[in-house]
């Protein structure tokens, strides 16, 4: 087959760029695969580091206000479209999906087999424009957790056919780290001034939804002496101006690293002794979560969408309410009370990782869902 994945996120796209490249890189020695995406993006200079995926600049104009962008942006993606005859189009996003229909209406050659994936945990809008977008360029929709399906059940969508293909990770790629190697990484990281501390940390950074600032908050909450042992690392989005308002306010600059963003996650994973994953908003199953507890982390996470899926609570990981910072705060008492706990819970993540996380389910099924087109 001859497929064509696009997303329209300038810059990082976050775990859409994960999962775009997981399944260009998982089918690019039996298919033909061409990942289009803005040429600023990092989902493009990431498939393009991968010899068998063709990747190809394409903007994706979000405002229709910006007219002769979208005029031209539609007239390439047509030409391109009626060039190759793509059997396949998975779309990652509205923007892009909706240029990939109106890039197909009216459109004298064969139109693909249209395939949209439901990321989050956003209301589905039933506004004209999605529903042209579920009627004329959607054959199938892939959600990535039971919450996201369930938005699609009676949205627009509804009539189209759907899969629920949870996310998989790389488990060669996110594997666990021998110990004398993390000591070494933990000492780089932490320093003399947090040698010994219980590390709990989150690859997901600061994004309002991530519930970041709620860790910040419960780790505040313990007495001093027990704050004193603990140091939290916080990579990825840096917090904006309020959030360091906030982390001053809670004395909690030199209980925090932040270490900004980094294309390679797995040298602070393997420093951390637990990860967290606290969102209360937008999120649906998490690639960050996956990935650390593939690394053989325990990982707190909060009963938000698909997130308590990933963890048997007090087994290879905790559970908490969202937003729930007190339950946080006992959680981290229970953490330095049981450290020696932990690489134990630890196994068991990596344990449940190559049970159920692995990515070759995760692209086999997307690809089924590909060959309905041949069919």
């Amino acid at each position: 087959m001859k497929i064509l994945l696009t997303n329209f996120h300038n810059g990082r796209g976050g775990g859409h760029d994960t999962y775009v490249v997981s399944i260009a890189r998982g089918l690019a020695a039996r298919h033909d695969v061409v990942v289009g995406a803005p040429k600023t993006s990092r989902l493009l200079q990431h498939a393009s580091a991968v010899s068998d995926i063709r990747a190809l600049p394409m903007e994706f104009p979000a405002k229709l206000k910006e007219l002769g962008r979208f005029v031209g942006a539609i007239r390439e993606l047509r030409a391109l479209l009626k060039r190759e005859r793509f059997d396949v189009v998975h779309v990652n996003g509205s923007p892009d999906h909706r240029l990939v229909m109106l890039a197909t209406m009216f459109a004298s050659f064969k139109r693909p087999y249209f395939v949209f994936t439901k990321h989050n945990t956003i209301r589905v809008k039933r506004d004209f424009m999605t529903k042209l977008k579920a009627r004329r360029a959607t054959h199938h929709v892939i959600a990535v957790s039971n919450p996201a399906a369930k938005l699609l059940e009676g949205s627009v969508y509804a009539d189209c056919g759907m899969s629920v293909i949870p996310n998989g990770v790389d488990i060669g790629f996110y594997s666990p780290v021998e110990n004398a190697l993390a000591a070494r990484k933990r000492d780089a990281l932490l320093g003399a001034a947090h040698a010994g501390k219980l590390v709990v940390g989150t690859i997901t950074g600061f994004d309002w939804y991530k519930g970041t600032m709620d860790m910040v908050a419960a780790v505040a909450a313990l007495p001093d002496e027990l704050r004193k042992q603990v140091v939290l690392v916080v990579v990825g989005t840096e917090p904006n101006d309020e959030q360091r308002q906030a982390i001053e306010s809670l004395n909690m600059s030199e209980h925090l690293l932040i270490t900004g963003f980094t294309e390679d996650v797995r040298d602070y994973i393997a420093a951390f002794d637990v990860g967290f994953i606290v969102s209360y908003a937008i999120e649906s199953i998490s690639f960050a979560c996956r990935e650390m507890m593939s690394m053989g982390r325990p990982v707190l996470v909060t009963r938000y969408a698909s997130l308590p899926d990933n963890v048997d609570d007090g087994v290879d990981g905790w559970v908490v309410e969202p937003r729930d910072t007190q339950a946080m705060t006992e959680r981290l008492r229970t953490m330095l009370a049981n450290r020696n706990r932990l690489p134990a819970m630890g196994q068991s993540a990596r344990t449940k990782a190559e049970r159920e996380f692995c990515n070759s389910k995760f692209i086999r099924e997307t690809e089924e869902v590909y060959g309905r087109a041949a069919a």
